[in-house]
């Protein structure tokens, strides 16, 4: 009986230590029959419990395109079964294979290197077809044409065409919402973001003719923006690009849950793309003819009001001058660029009042823009605020058109004046200077009592030294534990802290209680294990410590030299 029970554990230990052996592999994941011209097709090179192996450099293939997608997915497992831990891991590197012509494609036997082994795949063929549908994409812009003048809105309209993807197997139709999804984030909308991010998108069904000279049909998706242009010239918008990744095949999908059912997901697509041709428009200048001094590059209708407070001053004080300027014109407006009329350029103004000449800024609300205006009159003859000008361009009659303020009355005083015999006087007697008089003794002669006794130097007490170097001595404490508790918080700190800690664990095993050996040196082992270890033989010493844990941790067996081992492990890494 003690005989067969040593047989079974001795088979236990064999297949323990050697099944990651018997499953070592390579191998291709292609399992593509058929593929289309143009469409991406991935090609995954699976490396299983393979330590060091060689990166399989691809040969040309004919009739495709290769590259390799960056970086590598890793994975490990570990099964019990009976008793028996079986720990696999696994190495994925991709390839992406395009497809460039029709016909029956080999993709030849390929030769990997892993662990000093050679592996050879098997030859796969492949039949490339052309894709079933043409996947039609088209885009334009429509809007305002010719020119326009500086300060007015340009009104433009996205519409883009994209063909409704059947698939004629399952007979299935995708929506105009499921269609719009298959525009990538990566496209370029231009002008038309915002308002394509906000959602402001209307679609409509219609009938046309792809690219092919099919009769087909058509979601076509509007999209309306505004532009305002900031100088004058041509205008020059961002380009509108399309990429849209056009479904080739759908699929159903199982989903996840007791009352999951099937969904439908794209399987296959093709990447598609189109640019919208932009609308040529200049942006011109209010002409220079029957332009007034003070016209600040208004376009449009505007009324315009004014408010001045107080209207009672002196002859130098200010006046507070309020403009309200509305845009009276229909459509959308923006008054960003509204600029208050320039007052310094009107005589009738600046005849009698300091106008200053620096241009104003203003507050925008809703329609109205509100300027204000500091005016400061010269004499006290003034008796009111003449009425003010507001010059606009109208584009439609080509002319200027001006909106004039009404008239407010003021008055101002004038300020009394001083002469300097007014000040200084004319009746007042010269005095006569008083004569000095020296004293001997200097000026502490004119000083006199017990304070002269008493000496001016400064004693360093011990609490006069102490309220000078405690307060930098405490400050410096704090900041040093400030320091210190930093440089603890960092990840490269932390990391130190854990490796110290798994390594006295490691010193201390024979300490631990046999039921918790294992668990311990694993969880130290595997901490230590995130830190890089260069050396080959230590870094396969850590993998069969590791496996011998797993083994007495979930496989039931008792290894009493464990502790000794782990010891003697990190005994060797320092």
């Amino acid at each position: 009986m003690q005989r067969r029970a040593l047989y079974h554990s001795m088979v236990f230990a064999v297949l323990f230590f050697t099944a990651p052996l018997f499953a070592q592999q390579v191998f291709v994941d292609f399992r593509q029959k058929v593929g289309y011209v143009g469409v991406p097709i991935p090609l995954t090179v699976i490396f299983e419990n393979v330590d060091q192996f060689q990166e399989p450099p691809l040969p040309e293939i004919d009739g495709f395109s290769i590259y390799r997608r960056a970086g590598e997915q890793t994975s490990s497992q570990t099964r019990i079964f009976n008793g028996k831990v079986t720990s696999t891991s696994s190495t994925r590197i991709t390839y992406v294979l395009t497809p460039l012509q029709e016909g029956s494609l080999v993709i030849p036997s390929l030769m990997f290197t892993a662990d000093g082994k050679n592996f050879q795949s098997t030859p796969k063929q492949i039949e490339i077809v052309e894709p079933p549908t043409g996947g039609s994409v088209r885009a334009r812009v429509t809007g305002t044409q010719g020119d326009i003048y500086l300060g007015r809105p340009i009104d433009l309209t996205l519409q883009i065409f994209l063909e409704q993807f059947t698939d004629e197997t399952l007979g299935v139709q995708l929506d105009a919402q499921n269609m719009f999804g298959r525009i990538r984030n990566d496209s370029t909308f231009g002008v038309f973001t915002e308002a394509i991010q906000d959602g402001n998108v209307s679609a409509q069904k219609v009938n046309g003719v792809n690219d092919s000279g099919v009769p087909s049909t058509f979601f076509v998706y509007e999209v309306v923006a505004t532009a305002w242009p900031e100088t004058t010239g041509q205008l020059l918008l961002q380009p509108v690009i399309l990429l849209v990744d056009y479904p080739i095949t759908l699929a159903r999908q199982r989903q996840s849950g007791f009352f999951g059912g099937n969904q439908l997901v794209v399987d296959q697509s093709q990447l598609v793309s189109a640019q919208a041709s932009i609308p040529q428009i200049d942006v011109l200048t209010p002409p220079l003819d029957n332009r007034p001094d003070w016209y600040s590059g208004a376009v449009g209708q505007f009324d315009f009001r004014i408010v001045a407070e107080p209207t009672s001053v002196k002859v130098g004080e200010p006046i507070t001058l309020t403009m309200r300027v509305t845009d009276l014109t229909t459509g959308k407006v923006n008054l960003d660029y509204l600029a208050a009329p320039l007052l310094d350029r009107v005589a009738a103004l600046t005849e009698n009042f300091k106008v200053p000449d620096k241009p104003l800024g203003g507050i925008a609300n809703g329609r109205t823009k509100t300027f204000t205006q500091t005016l400061r009159p010269r004499n006290a003859t003034v008796t009111e605020i003449p009425a003010l000008p507001f010059t606009s361009f109208d584009p439609t009659s080509g002319e200027y058109k001006t909106s004039w303020s009404n008239p407010i009355p003021i008055r101002v005083e004038a300020v009394a004046t001083i002469s300097a015999n007014d000040l200084i006087g004319k009746n007042y007697s010269a005095t006569e200077p008083t004569q000095q008089i020296e004293v001997e003794g200097g000026i502490l002669a004119n000083y006199t009592g017990r304070g002269l006794l008493t000496s001016d130097k400064i004693t360093m007490s011990p609490v006069f030294i102490a309220t000078i170097v405690l307060p930098p001595f405490v400050f410096a404490l704090f900041l040093t534990r400030f320091v210190i508790r930093k440089r603890a918080a960092l990840p490269a700190s932390k990391r130190k802290d854990a490796a110290r800690k798994a390594t006295r664990t490691l010193q201390n095993a024979k300490n631990i209680e046999i039921e918790q050996q294992a668990v311990q040196i694993s969880k130290a082992l595997r901490t230590l294990q995130a830190e890089t270890v260069e050396d080959d033989q230590l870094s396969k010493q850590m993998h069969v410590l590791l496996s011998r844990c797993d083994a007495s941790q979930f496989g039931g067996c008792t290894d009493n030299e464990l502790a000794n081992d782990a010891a003697s492990f990190v005994e060797q890494l320092r």
